[in-house]
């Protein structure tokens, strides 16, 4: 039997709270334009069960995942490997589980996990108890051009696909769908201080007149992506425009593939990174660009400049550097998901959906945890994403390899 069950619950935080994303904002939110959501999917696939989470927030710590995961498994006995919780990404909502960003999670910090874990729970049970049969599994998928693309140049390469996969009954009728598109969720002001799902969220909203449910969204290779060079500007006028508009698009998709989705096999990919930070060298780059900062006044380029300023800082507060970029390849019949817990430059999404053998390969990144950019060696210190990266020189390329050779 097939089955899927779909269910969401608000997790907007109640009063004014601190507000991720942006370097150059420093005051609390002042109110709500759009709520923050948490969206479950669940798949029911001949007996073998997936459980796949996606939240309006910018990331989520590990052990939020692991409590995640453990909860799933004692209430409902499916596996953590078939437990994905994932984020929109966000930067205009609260700080979630990022603690290496604010120097310690708070009291607030913990009550507001606490929140959105006993949200998650209630949405998970509500869908368990509401499964529908689907009969096909059906592909529609499609570039959508002039919204957004690499932030780090109009000329370079990104990756606009976006997939829509829909969950079919009998009549053709969708019952659910899984949406998959990268970008950064950074159309909003950098000062904006009301709440809001900001791009994915509303382009899943915007979504269910053309789709006839609210699918489940998922974040791909978007290390290098967003909407910055294709703006009309950076207001709640400008994400409707934004998110409509790509919604439409998708909207106009054709039919592709059906799918089949057994069996289900899962391969775990660890892969470590352990240094000792060269201080010297940050610290000359770091003043490099405080410098900068001095004779730069255009919006923009102090914003860039104050995210790369603060990027350094965070660097030179970690000598030692130990990471677990640990991965989760899900191959469910001739649907294949990569599972990343970073944010993969979009070079190297492409390169791993090109190197897949299955119908249909989505990379599935800011799942699972938080942990850095994943950026080609070539684009090392060139963009905001290159200098934050926590990866050395060609230690990306070592991690694609690996998830490639992993590959079903």
């Amino acid at each position: 039997m097939f089955e899927v069950a779909k269910s969401a619950r608000f997790i907007t935080p109640s009063g004014s709270v601190a507000i991720a994303g942006h370097a150059m904002r420093t005051e609390k939110s002042t109110g709500v334009h759009d709520e923050l959501e948490v969206h479950v999917l669940l798949l029911n696939l001949e007996g073998t069960r997936c459980c796949f989470i996606n939240a309006d927030v910018i990331g989520v710590s590990f052990e939020f995942v692991a409590r995640i995961k453990e909860a799933v498994q004692q209430r409902w006995g499916i596996l953590p490997a078939l437990t994905v919780f994932s984020v929109t990404h966000t930067h205009t909502g609260p700080y979630f589980g990022m603690a290496g960003f604010t120097g310690g999670k708070s009291e607030e910090d913990c009550r507001y996990e606490d929140f959105v874990f006993e949200q998650t729970m209630e949405a998970i049970e509500e869908a368990s108890g509401q499964w529908k049969p689907f009969a096909t599994a059906v592909v529609r998928q499609g570039e959508v051009k002039g919204f957004y693309g690499n932030r780090n140049g109009l000329d370079k390469a990104g990756d606009e696909v976006i997939t829509d996969l829909e969950f079919r009954d009998e009549q053709g009728q969708v019952v659910a769908a899984f949406v998959n598109m990268s970008c950064h969720s950074t159309v909003m002001n950098p000062l904006e201080t009301r709440l809001s799902a900001d791009l994915l969220g509303n382009v899943r909203r915007e979504l269910k007149p053309y789709l006839g449910v609210e699918p489940l969204m998922s974040n791909g290779n978007a290390g290098d992506i967003s909407n910055r060079l294709y703006r009309h500007g950076n207001d709640f006028q400008e994400l409707k425009r934004i998110t409509s508009g790509i919604a439409a698009h998708v909207g106009g998709f054709k039919d592709g593939a059906a799918l089949a989705l057994t069996p289900v096999q899962i391969h775990e990919v660890p892969f470590e990174v352990d240094y000792e930070n060269d201080e010297a060298a940050l610290s000359a780059a770091l003043a490099k660009l405080e410098a900068q900062l001095t004779t730069v006044t255009e919006f923009d380029a102090r914003k860039w400049l104050l995210s790369e300023i603060a990027g350094y800082k965070r660097k030179l507060a970690q000598k030692h550097v130990h990471l677990c970029l640990n991965s989760t390849i899900l191959r469910l019949g001739e649907w294949e998901l990569v599972i990343l817990p970073c944010e993969l430059a979009s070079a190297f999404g492409r390169q791993i959906k090109r190197s897949s053998n299955a119908k249909l390969c989505l990379v599935w990144g800011y799942a699972n945890g938080s942990s850095t950019y994943v950026v080609e060696a070539s684009e090392f210190n060139g963009g905001h994403d290159g200098i934050s990266t926590q990866l050395k020189r060609g230690q990306a390329e070592e991690y694609v390899a690996k998830l490639i050779q992993n590959l079903f």
